[in-house]
């Protein structure tokens, strides 16, 4: 056996107790296969899904139907919110429109980690351009933007990458799956033949990850393979097809990792007022994959990010956090003992005990609001929906 193959602790006392072990260097690489029913992903045999991501459970996209965050089943929205852990009522783009740039006041997981970490090595490397488009200033710091195809194009450069660079943080963005879904939908093999091809490329980039810990075991890599959004089900030759929509379908997603994540992810949590289709909400959401990168690449998460996503690694803080307009409610789910401190556009209004679940703010939700609900070192966000009720319990209707 190779010194390099055994574990850090026997390599120092075979090269004596004087030698200090570099310091642990977090690493993250997103894997985005585009268009991917989780169904059929997770449906398939002997995949690299299965070998390599032994943490992995459905999620849901798409915000929650009729509500503040509610957004197309599109590319567009779908990559900026998991690369932001905002909804597209924050990070402002909305659908496909090429023409649209994320909004600055929330900054992608690039420009968080680029303003934490000066010296970091960031990358993109994505077949569908847009991705970078709609991050043009965003991600002006990035080391490495590529828009290349095919898919296979994107894997050697991200290969490339793996082995000739520090690589800290790398998302790539494969979308085939997704055109074949288009071309194809549910008939026949040529989706599952997609995503079987899909799967094979992370087996490359897994086999190429093991290796380059092998030769340096101080790094810590967190791999997280998920999508932007599902496909639609219709049940006769549009079946599998089409995309936008709001079904369950559409909105059901895939969050894997090769790393444990914690509850948030494997234990779903029902928000009981509004559980979504079959208790889809329950689960984790898009916007819980940047947060839990920053905090892999030990960047502490602030109440001023608003992020609308609970992390999956660490302390989840309170879950599902949500706003019932009509009674001016905020609603969380947590049995912890602490307090949630509770932030209404930046300013902090409350701090009360986690385990009660609710609080009503005094001022109505006749306004859009920002909250943030802080409990520990773990904020997580929600932005309400004015509605007429609302308005007029708060006095602000015309």
């Amino acid at each position: 056996m190779s010194m390099n193959k055994l574990p850090l602790l026997a390599r120092l006392l075979l090269t004596g107790c004087d030698s200090t072990p570099n310091a642990i260097q977090p690493k993250a690489l997103i894997i985005g296969m585009d268009g991917v029913q989780w169904e059929r992903y997770e449906g398939l045999e002997d995949t690299n899904l299965k070998l390599y991501m032994k943490y992995r459970n459905k999620a849901y996209a798409g915000g929650i139907t009729e509500r503040a965050s509610d957004q197309r089943t599109v590319s567009g929205p779908g990559w900026m919110t998991l690369l932001s852990g905002v909804w597209a009522n924050k990070h402002g783009v909305v659908d496909n429109n090429e023409s649209l740039r994320i909004n600055p006041q929330f900054p992608s997981v690039f420009k968080r980690i680029r303003q934490a970490r000066p010296n970091a090595y960031i990358a993109s490397i994505v077949n569908w351009g847009p991705i970078n488009t709609f991050l043009t200033e965003d991600a002006r710091g990035n080391n490495l933007n590529l828009n290349v195809k095919p898919d296979e194009s994107v894997i050697s450069e991200t290969l490339k990458l793996i082995t000739e660079q520090p690589a800290d943080f790398t998302f790539i963005q494969l979308d085939e799956p997704d055109v074949a879904g288009h071309d194809h939908g549910f008939t026949g093999t040529g989706y599952d033949d997609a995503i079987r091809e899909a799967d094979r490329k992370l087996g490359l980039l897994m086999q190429a990850i093991e290796e380059r810990a092998q030769n340096k075991p101080e790094e810590d890599w967190l791999v997280i393979v998920t999508t932007d959004h599902g496909r639609e089900v219709t049940n006769d030759e549009h079946n599998g097809k089409g995309h936008g929509g709001s079904s369950e379908s559409e909105k059901t997603i895939f969050i894997a990792s090769n790393k444990p994540l914690n509850e948030e992810l494997t234990e779903p949590s029902i928000p009981e007022d509004n559980p979504g289709p079959n208790n889809l909400y329950a689960y984790a959401a898009q916007t819980s994959v940047t947060p839990t990168v920053l905090r892999h690449m030990g960047i502490d998460l602030f109440p001023a990010w608003k992020h609308d996503g609970t992390p999956l690694l660490g302390e989840t803080g309170v879950r599902k956090a949500r706003t019932d307009e009509p009674n001016s409610r905020l609603l969380w789910n947590s049995t912890a003992s602490q307090s949630v401190r509770i932030y209404r556009n930046g300013s902090v209004v409350a701090e009360v005990p986690a385990v009660i679940g609710q609080w009503t703010d005094p001022q109505g939700m006749g306004l859009v609001n920002d909250y943030v609900l802080e409990l520990g070192s773990t904020p997580v966000a929600v932005r309400n929906q004015p509605t007429d009720r609302a308005r007029d319990a708060a006095g602000t209707g015309d």
